[in-house]
Protein backbone atom coordinates (compact mmCIF):
# COMPACT_ATOMS: atom_id res chain seq x y z
CA UNK A 1 0.00 0.00 0.00
CA UNK A 2 3.02 2.35 0.72
CA UNK A 3 4.29 2.10 -2.41
CA UNK A 4 0.75 2.48 -4.27
CA UNK A 5 0.63 6.11 -2.00
CA UNK A 6 3.92 7.08 -3.12
CA UNK A 7 2.49 6.39 -6.92
CA UNK A 8 -0.41 8.37 -6.68
CA UNK A 9 1.05 11.37 -4.96
CA UNK A 10 4.18 11.01 -7.79
CA UNK A 11 1.17 11.32 -10.68
CA UNK A 12 -0.46 14.13 -8.40
CA UNK A 13 2.66 16.18 -8.93
CA UNK A 14 3.15 15.44 -12.22
CA UNK A 15 -0.54 16.40 -13.10
CA UNK A 16 -0.53 19.31 -11.69
CA UNK A 17 2.73 20.67 -13.16
CA UNK A 18 1.58 19.67 -16.74
CA UNK A 19 -1.95 21.91 -16.04
CA UNK A 20 0.25 24.34 -15.27
CA UNK A 21 -0.48 24.85 -11.56
CA UNK A 22 2.36 25.92 -9.87
CA UNK A 23 2.19 26.91 -6.43
CA UNK A 24 5.38 28.06 -4.47
CA UNK A 25 6.93 26.11 -2.03
CA UNK A 26 8.76 27.29 1.43
CA UNK A 27 11.94 27.87 -0.69
CA UNK A 28 11.00 29.97 -3.55
CA UNK A 29 13.02 32.64 -3.57
CA UNK A 30 12.96 35.81 -6.23
CA UNK A 31 15.92 38.16 -6.74
CA UNK A 32 16.40 41.07 -8.90
CA UNK A 33 19.22 43.53 -9.54
CA UNK A 34 18.81 46.28 -11.78
CA UNK A 35 20.32 49.43 -11.97
CA UNK A 36 21.03 52.26 -14.43
CA UNK A 37 24.50 52.70 -15.84
CA UNK A 38 24.57 56.57 -15.02
CA UNK A 39 26.34 58.26 -12.28
CA UNK A 40 24.78 61.63 -12.45
CA UNK A 41 21.22 63.22 -13.08
CA UNK A 42 19.66 64.25 -16.24
CA UNK A 43 23.10 61.71 -17.82
CA UNK A 44 22.26 59.49 -20.53
CA UNK A 45 21.78 55.89 -19.01
CA UNK A 46 21.57 52.83 -20.10
CA UNK A 47 20.00 49.80 -17.66
CA UNK A 48 21.53 46.73 -16.64
CA UNK A 49 19.31 43.31 -15.34
CA UNK A 50 19.77 40.59 -14.10
CA UNK A 51 16.35 38.65 -12.56
CA UNK A 52 16.28 35.64 -11.50
CA UNK A 53 13.37 33.00 -9.75
CA UNK A 54 13.89 29.49 -7.99
CA UNK A 55 12.25 27.03 -6.33
CA UNK A 56 14.24 23.58 -5.60
CA UNK A 57 11.25 22.72 -3.26
CA UNK A 58 8.61 22.52 -6.07
CA UNK A 59 7.82 19.82 -8.17
CA UNK A 60 10.51 19.20 -10.98
CA UNK A 61 11.69 22.24 -9.16
CA UNK A 62 9.85 24.83 -11.36
CA UNK A 63 9.23 28.15 -9.53
CA UNK A 64 5.99 29.86 -9.73
CA UNK A 65 5.13 31.92 -13.05
CA UNK A 66 5.59 35.53 -13.69
CA UNK A 67 2.44 37.62 -14.69
CA UNK A 68 3.64 40.95 -14.24
CA UNK A 69 6.70 42.82 -13.57
CA UNK A 70 6.66 46.56 -12.63
CA UNK A 71 10.51 48.41 -13.03
CA UNK A 72 10.38 52.14 -11.39
CA UNK A 73 12.66 54.28 -11.59
CA UNK A 74 14.06 57.12 -9.72
CA UNK A 75 11.99 59.94 -10.03
CA UNK A 76 12.12 61.88 -13.65
CA UNK A 77 14.00 59.15 -14.87
CA UNK A 78 12.60 60.16 -18.70
CA UNK A 79 12.41 57.89 -21.74
CA UNK A 80 12.56 59.14 -25.11
CA UNK A 81 11.33 57.21 -27.91
CA UNK A 82 11.02 59.98 -30.01
CA UNK A 83 15.10 60.71 -30.26
CA UNK A 84 16.45 61.11 -33.32
CA UNK A 85 19.35 58.75 -32.12
CA UNK A 86 17.24 55.72 -32.31
CA UNK A 87 14.22 54.65 -34.78
CA UNK A 88 11.17 52.65 -33.40
CA UNK A 89 10.15 48.80 -34.72
CA UNK A 90 6.91 48.83 -36.54
CA UNK A 91 7.02 45.09 -37.13
CA UNK A 92 4.76 43.00 -36.20
CA UNK A 93 5.26 40.11 -33.93
CA UNK A 94 5.42 37.40 -36.46
CA UNK A 95 7.73 39.61 -39.00
CA UNK A 96 9.86 39.94 -36.22
CA UNK A 97 9.80 35.99 -35.13
CA UNK A 98 10.39 34.79 -38.42
CA UNK A 99 13.30 36.90 -39.59
CA UNK A 100 14.80 36.50 -35.94
CA UNK A 101 14.10 39.97 -35.34
CA UNK A 102 16.18 41.53 -38.48
CA UNK A 103 12.40 42.73 -39.78
CA UNK A 104 13.43 45.68 -36.56
CA UNK A 105 15.83 48.47 -37.83
CA UNK A 106 19.64 48.58 -36.73
CA UNK A 107 18.77 52.07 -34.99
CA UNK A 108 15.91 50.53 -33.03
CA UNK A 109 18.15 47.80 -31.38
CA UNK A 110 18.43 49.09 -27.80
CA UNK A 111 20.67 45.91 -26.26
CA UNK A 112 21.31 41.93 -25.84
CA UNK A 113 20.74 39.94 -23.06
CA UNK A 114 19.66 35.88 -22.25
CA UNK A 115 16.85 34.19 -20.51
CA UNK A 116 16.48 30.97 -19.21
CA UNK A 117 12.73 28.96 -18.74
CA UNK A 118 11.80 25.57 -17.11
CA UNK A 119 9.18 24.08 -18.55
CA UNK A 120 9.73 20.52 -16.83
CA UNK A 121 9.49 17.80 -16.81
CA UNK A 122 10.26 17.68 -20.50
CA UNK A 123 12.09 20.59 -20.85
CA UNK A 124 13.52 21.62 -17.43
CA UNK A 125 15.96 23.90 -19.38
CA UNK A 126 15.11 26.27 -21.70
CA UNK A 127 18.13 28.56 -23.07
CA UNK A 128 17.07 31.73 -24.91
CA UNK A 129 18.53 34.56 -26.59
CA UNK A 130 17.46 37.90 -25.84
CA UNK A 131 17.08 41.39 -28.10
CA UNK A 132 15.53 44.57 -26.89
CA UNK A 133 14.18 47.04 -29.50
CA UNK A 134 12.33 50.42 -29.91
CA UNK A 135 9.37 50.42 -29.88
CA UNK A 136 6.15 52.89 -29.51
CA UNK A 137 6.37 53.77 -25.95
CA UNK A 138 7.93 50.38 -25.20
CA UNK A 139 10.80 48.15 -24.97
CA UNK A 140 10.03 45.51 -27.92
CA UNK A 141 11.82 41.91 -25.92
CA UNK A 142 12.46 38.79 -28.71
CA UNK A 143 13.17 35.99 -26.81
CA UNK A 144 14.96 33.53 -29.30
CA UNK A 145 14.74 29.61 -27.69
CA UNK A 146 18.32 28.03 -28.37
CA UNK A 147 17.33 24.66 -27.77
CA UNK A 148 15.17 21.85 -29.28
CA UNK A 149 11.61 22.09 -28.80
CA UNK A 150 11.80 25.89 -26.78
CA UNK A 151 9.49 28.65 -28.58
CA UNK A 152 10.13 32.26 -29.47
CA UNK A 153 8.44 34.43 -27.58
CA UNK A 154 7.68 38.26 -27.51
CA UNK A 155 7.01 40.24 -24.44
CA UNK A 156 5.93 44.55 -24.03
CA UNK A 157 7.47 46.13 -21.67
CA UNK A 158 5.33 49.71 -21.58
CA UNK A 159 6.92 52.69 -20.19
CA UNK A 160 4.75 55.21 -18.51
CA UNK A 161 6.69 58.06 -16.88
CA UNK A 162 9.50 56.38 -15.07
CA UNK A 163 7.68 53.17 -15.20
CA UNK A 164 8.45 50.02 -17.21
CA UNK A 165 5.68 47.05 -17.41
CA UNK A 166 5.84 43.83 -18.86
CA UNK A 167 2.81 41.55 -18.79
CA UNK A 168 4.30 37.40 -19.32
CA UNK A 169 1.27 35.38 -20.55
CA UNK A 170 0.89 31.82 -19.52
CA UNK A 171 3.43 29.65 -21.51
CA UNK A 172 3.08 26.54 -22.78
CA UNK A 173 4.56 24.23 -25.15
CA UNK A 174 1.29 21.35 -26.06
CA UNK A 175 0.71 20.57 -21.98
CA UNK A 176 3.65 21.44 -20.78
CA UNK A 177 3.78 24.74 -18.66
CA UNK A 178 6.57 27.13 -19.08
CA UNK A 179 7.92 29.18 -16.20
CA UNK A 180 10.63 32.37 -17.34
CA UNK A 181 13.32 31.63 -14.50
CA UNK A 182 16.11 34.00 -15.41
CA UNK A 183 16.80 36.80 -17.77
CA UNK A 184 19.64 39.05 -18.02
CA UNK A 185 19.62 42.31 -20.09
CA UNK A 186 21.89 45.17 -21.15
CA UNK A 187 20.26 48.17 -22.81
CA UNK A 188 22.81 50.85 -23.58
CA UNK A 189 22.97 54.06 -22.85
CA UNK A 190 22.00 55.97 -26.30
CA UNK A 191 22.04 59.94 -27.91
CA UNK A 192 22.98 63.16 -26.02
CA UNK A 193 20.90 66.05 -25.31
CA UNK A 194 17.96 66.82 -26.28
CA UNK A 195 17.84 63.28 -27.95
CA UNK A 196 18.82 61.00 -24.86
CA UNK A 197 17.12 57.78 -24.83
CA UNK A 198 16.74 57.15 -21.29
CA UNK A 199 18.06 60.08 -19.39
CA UNK A 200 18.53 59.05 -15.33
CA UNK A 201 16.97 60.87 -12.41
CA UNK A 202 16.96 61.87 -9.16
CA UNK A 203 20.19 60.70 -6.65
CA UNK A 204 18.86 60.38 -3.13
CA UNK A 205 21.72 59.84 -0.51
CA UNK A 206 24.01 58.93 -3.30
CA UNK A 207 21.84 56.23 -4.72
CA UNK A 208 20.00 55.72 -7.46
CA UNK A 209 16.97 53.64 -6.12
CA UNK A 210 14.76 51.08 -9.03
CA UNK A 211 11.84 49.13 -7.43
CA UNK A 212 11.12 45.72 -9.16
CA UNK A 213 7.47 44.53 -8.18
CA UNK A 214 6.49 40.75 -8.80
CA UNK A 215 2.82 39.60 -9.51
CA UNK A 216 2.64 36.39 -10.09
CA UNK A 217 0.63 33.80 -11.70
CA UNK A 218 -0.66 32.35 -8.42
CA UNK A 219 -1.51 35.74 -7.04
CA UNK A 220 1.45 36.00 -5.24
CA UNK A 221 3.28 38.99 -4.83
CA UNK A 222 6.83 40.54 -3.84
CA UNK A 223 8.89 43.38 -4.08
CA UNK A 224 12.37 44.02 -4.33
CA UNK A 225 14.97 47.20 -4.43
CA UNK A 226 18.64 47.52 -6.28
CA UNK A 227 20.24 50.50 -6.42
CA UNK A 228 23.73 52.14 -7.85
CA UNK A 229 25.76 54.88 -7.15
CA UNK A 230 25.54 58.38 -7.90
CA UNK A 231 26.22 61.87 -6.94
Amino acid sequence: MRTLKITALGLAIAMLAMTGIALASAQFKQTAKVTLTATKPNQSSGVKAVILSEDPGAPFAQPQGLKVLKLTFPVKTKFNFHSKALAQCKASEPEIKATKGAACPVKSKLGTGSANANGAPVLPAIPEAVAAFAGNNEVILYLEHKALGGVDLILHAKVSSNKLTVEVPELKQGPVNIVLTELKLTIKAIGKGTNTFIKAGKCIKKRFVVTSSFLYQTGANSTLTSSSRCS
